[in-house]
């Protein structure tokens, strides 16, 4: 009885963590109902020679505004997982309980990196190929994310050396596959409008779950990887905001751009 109560008890805390994981991962994240129409890239260069260029300017990106709050929910977040919950990873025997295992299979499959890959590189050549200029940006950009988001957890996961769950090795910290995922997401949004941007973010919640329901990764190294990869895809997708000043009565207009 007391074995049984202990279990349900187990269940309980992994549960709540599992709603406070999913509302930071989607109600955290930035998403805003833009419609997709409302959005163009400020840099409709697509080629292959301008990508280094548009990479290197997007940098300084990383620190705008609207990467606050979820820079900061996320830190704090991941701080606390890692000190105070990460030690019983509570979450990861109630995921194992439920036994979605096809879901976490699915998300393991998405963070892979395969799906978003494809459909980055796959846009971006068909839409020149189609002339679609809209179809080259997203593609550009999708994987512009992608590459800097690769680049960002593997140094990470070096530099930090945390050992995984299960033992295997000392790559725990971050999580490649979510920081993959939620990458892709708010361009997706940016692009395609909330709809599909709420369906990316889903997915990436799903993988970030699936890593932690297979013992790869601590709650705390998910947090953290959505928090970055949504800090990077916000960056990338980032249009500078234009602020007219008027000078006289209407005889002259000074606009200034702020990064």
């Amino acid at each position: 009885m007391a074995a049984q109560r202990f279990q349900q008890q187990h269940l309980l805390k992994g549960s709540v963590r599992l709603v406070f994981l999913c509302g930071f991962f989607l109600l955290g994240s930035g998403i805003t109902p833009v419609q997709a129409q409302d959005w163009q890239s400020p840099d409709n260069d697509t080629s292959l020679a301008h990508f280094p260029v548009k990479f290197v300017n997007d940098l300084p990106h990383l620190f705008i505004t609207e990467n606050i709050a979820p820079f900061a929910v996320g830190t704090a977040a991941t701080a606390f997982d890692w000190a105070v919950l990460d030690e019983q990873n509570s979450l990861a025997a109630s995921l194992d309980n439920w036994s979605y295992h096809s879901l976490w299979n699915f998300g393991d499959f998405y963070g892979e990196g395969w799906v978003e890959v494809s459909g980055a590189l796959g846009s971006w050549s068909i839409g020149a190929f189609a002339d679609n200029l809209r179809l080259q940006e997203f593609g550009r950009d999708a994987s512009e994310a992608l590459i800097e988001s690769t680049i960002l957890a593997t140094g990470l996961k070096y530099a930090v050396g945390r050992e995984r769950p299960d033992g295997s090795n000392n790559q725990s910290f971050p999580s490649g596959h979510t920081i993959t995922a939620f990458c892709f997401a708010p361009v997706v949004q940016k692009y395609w409008g909330w709809g599909a941007g709420v369906t990316a973010y889903a997915l990436g919640t799903v993988t970030a779950l699936a890593r932690v329901a297979g013992y790869h990764h601590y709650l705390s190294d998910t947090i953290a990887s959505a928090t970055l990869g949504i800090v990077i895809g916000n960056s990338i997708v980032y249009t500078p905001k234009d602020v007219t000043v008027g000078v006289g009565p209407g005889q002259m207009e000074l606009k200034l751009a702020f990064n």
